[in-house]
């Protein structure tokens, strides 16, 4: 049988202002019914083009110039328009990476969804809700009934994205293709989401497209892999085989840079030099060359073809990578950083009894009023020159705990203590003063660095509202952070806009160390970047950790980077700090259910999670601030939930004499060795 899709030879261009480019050049690839093939790369390397050439929904300017798609059979190319408009969301539908910007605001749920199936189906509208209840319930959206009358801001982001496959499968499409689905996403409902669509393919015998960047989510939902770079196909196999030995030496770098639980903190993450080329006027060489440490003659003379290393194995490399090479790389990355031992330094931070309340307005005139409980009751202390990591799900008051050790949110209750002073019983002068040794990364650079300021003047602001130096004397430490930070003297005149991603968090980081912090809050600093960029941006935290002396509190969802990163890690949940220790402890010997969920849930490509944390599992979604759970917040997902728990809260002390956790049933050292027998 043929397969359910066949990409063959496909080339597409787009007519830009500096000439053509060709994101999509010569991919070849199929899908079959029931199976799941991931593409994997990084940002410019051509996965999302390649989908949305399959939906023949290119940008202006954008056409297919060669090659053929077959869904089914039929060929695609030959189309017309309008013909090509029966076929999206009936036989073939695509799950965009931001449903914000996908889901029509001003509609409701069910206006959308019922719009999708009378488009393509005719049908009446009830029979176009009980379609769409049907569906909402599929996905797992609780009270799927009551959604159909909400718009998308009233829902989580765990909740629209549900939504966006729902809007996909309401016409049963044979093909799904799934665009960096959880990319901003927490692990537990990336893990929910994955899950979800990994389900949907098995009860639909759909083919399924995975497009992400993120290697651990390939390893763990993919059938097979297909590594693009610069707009190629450089390796396709079965995921087993291609995460046990790679052979092009671009996936093997990608690989290489990723941050794993098993990852020696002594060890720099493993980086890939230099940028994606950019596809214009390309020459004909191997398009990794320019980056590759194991380039040759050979490789700048021609582009090499895909050849079979093996059963369904294909590569794209003349120099292919073998065991013995892999391992010289992994011990190279060892270095003579000395281990830092948590708690052995003196205090620089501390929060006690630290609560936070966001009013908001009554629901109906003079009703009670509403206040979302951001923080409820956090009380750590922070060592100078330490790194701390602070995890979990979207709306736990991570973040507000960072805003309000830098002084830009002030606590409602509880105090804030920076070298031995209370942040809120200081003026607004003092204050503004005492910020030179407090500092925040935020989580998106593009909205946080001005698009009107230079490069230069944006490194310089904060020297200049603080009266720091004169003005030569501001440019010469504008140079200095720049190499710092590893760009170039010339990005100084530059803007924003004009740099990369990863770039641009440099210029953030640098703008951060202008006036030689003592403490630097980073809110999520690598959640939107490549893992080779991200392995870049990592490295570079701890180099300049190691040179300046900077305490960190790095707020992440991601545990494998928290793991890596961090002296200890903080696990919060709906406002409270449930779970305290050093990093090695937190992963190896979870004590809150909680912990032990999110361990689950993190995609690893050699399944490195310990026993405990497979035998407890997050369900559910995150409860209102609002109105929380009485006792044990967590206790509405918790598994091992008692009555004690809805009527008593527990506090966060050592149990069994190891590291700190607020539950009244933490997992015992017993229930561990149990477990890892």
């Amino acid at each position: 049988m043929s397969p359910l899709l066949e990409v063959t030879g496909l080339r597409t261009e787009i007519d830009t202002r500096q000439g053509k480019i060709r994101p999509v050049d010569g991919v070849t690839f199929s899908v079959e019914a029931g199976e799941t093939l991931g593409v994997v790369g990084e940002s410019g390397s051509g996965k999302t083009m390649t989908g949305m050439s399959i939906m023949r929904l290119l940008p202006p300017g954008g056409s297919i110039v060669a090659g053929s798609i077959r869904l089914d059979g039929q060929e695609l190319t030959d189309l017309s328009e309008p013909e090509m408009r029966k076929l999206r969301g009936s036989r073939m539908a695509m799950i965009f990476q931001d449903p914000m910007t996908s889901l029509n605001p001003v509609r409701t749920i069910g206006s959308q969804l019922r719009e999708a199936y009378r488009i393509h189906t005719g049908g009446s509208r009830a029979a176009a809700t009980t379609r769409a209840t049907d569906v909402l319930g599929l996905v797992g959206m609780p009270r799927p009934r009551e959604r159909l009358d909400d718009y998308p801001h009233q829902l989580s982001g765990g909740m629209r994205q549900r939504v966006m496959i729902a809007l996909g499968l309401m016409c049963d499409p044979g093909l799904l293709i799934a665009d960096e689905p959880t990319t901003a996403l927490d692990v537990s409902i990336q893990a929910q989401i994955l899950t979800l669509i990994d389900d949907l393919k098995s009860q639909l015998s759909m083919g399924v497209l995975l497009v992400t960047h993120d290697m651990g989510v390939i390893s763990e939902y993919a059938d097979r892999v297909a590594v693009m770079y610069g707009g190629r196909m450089v390796e396709q196999a079965g995921v087993r085989e291609l995460f046990a030995a790679p052979r092009h030496r671009y996936t093997e770098a990608l690989l290489a840079a990723m941050p794993t639980l098993e990852l020696d903190r002594r060890a720099d993450l493993a980086t890939i030099p230099g940028a994606p080329p950019k596809l214009l006027e390309l020459p004909p060489q191997c398009r990794f060359a320019p980056r590759c440490a194991f380039a040759q003659d050979d490789c700048r003379q021609a582009d090499p073809s895909l050849v079979e290393s093996g059963p369904g194995h294909l590569h794209a490399c003349f120099h292919p990578a073998d065991e013995s090479s892999s391992l010289l790389i992994g011990t190279e990355r060892l270095r003579s950083r000395p281990k830092q031992e948590p708690g052995g330094s003196d205090t620089l931070v501390q929060l006690f009894d630290v609560h936070k309340k966001f009013g908001l307005r009554s629901l109906r005139p003079f009703g009670p009023k509403r206040a979302v409980h951001a923080v409820s009751g956090v009380t750590l202390s922070i060592g100078a020159g330490e790194t701390i990591g602070i995890v979990g799900e979207s709306g736990c008051g991570k973040t507000t705990i960072g805003r309000m050790l830098v002084g830009l949110e002030r606590p409602t209750s509880g105090s804030v203590m920076f070298d031995g002073r209370d942040l809120a019983a200081q003026g607004r002068n003092v204050l503004r003063k005492r910020r030179r040794d407090l500092q925040m990364m935020f989580q998106d650079s593009a909205a946080a660095l001005d698009p009107r300021m230079t490069v230069a003047a944006l490194i310089e602001e904060p020297l200049v509202a603080q009266g720091v130096g004169t003005r030569r004397e501001r440019r010469r430490t504008v140079s200095e952070l720049l190499d710092a930070v590893g760009l170039p003297p010339e990005a100084a005149q530059r803007y924003a806009h004009e740099f990369s991603g990863g770039q641009r968090q440099r210029i953030a980081m640098a703008r951060a160390l202008a006036l030689r912090p003592k403490v630097i809050v980073a809110d999520e600093p690598v959640s939107a970047l490549d893992v080779s960029v991200q392995a870049q941006i990592l490295n570079l935290m701890r180099s300049l950790q190691d040179r300046y002396g900077q305490t960190y509190v790095v707020i992440s969802h991601d545990l494998s980077l928290l793991k890596y990163l961090a002296d200890r890690i903080g696990v919060m949940y709906l406002g409270r700090l449930v779970e305290l220790g050093a990093s090695e402890d937190v992963y190896g010997a979870p004590r809150h259910p909680y912990t032990a969920g999110l361990i689950k849930a993190i995609p690893a490509p050699e399944s490195a999670k310990t026993d405990q944390a497979r035998s407890v599992g997050l369900g559910g979604e995150l409860p209102s601030a609002i109105d929380p759970p009485s006792g044990c917040h967590f206790r509405t997902r918790c598994p091992l939930a008692t009555d004690r728990c809805a009527e008593e809260v527990p506090a966060l002390a050592a149990a069994d004499g190891l590291h700190a956790v607020a539950c009244h049933h933490p997992l015992t050292t017993t229930e561990l060795l149990t477990m890892a027998r």
